[in-house]
């Protein structure tokens, strides 16, 4: 019987993942506390913000998060969401 040996890149690789999927579910309760739409990400609606010409954050999240971020997000959510 073979087993199976667990290495610290496996261990890293899940913890980022987990992390990962940590913080969209941070983001997406955010934006439904704000008052945004079920499912989307708090990044998703800034960026929709911006595309109507209303105030938005688009500049400090894509800043901190990496350039086009909320742009990606939201092209995400749209096309997940029909």
């Amino acid at each position: 019987m073979a087993t199976m040996m667990v290495t610290k890149k496996d261990v890293k690789c899940k913890m980022k993942s987990y992390l990962y999927r940590v913080m969209i579910a941070v983001s997406m309760l955010l934006n439904v506390v704000l008052g945004g739409a079920i499912g989307q990400t708090f990044s998703a609606r800034h960026y929709g913000r911006k595309k109507r010409g209303q105030w938005n954050l688009v500049w400090a999240i894509d800043g901190v998060v990496g350039k086009d971020h909320c742009m990606c997000c939201w092209a995400y959510w749209r096309v997940r969401k029909w």
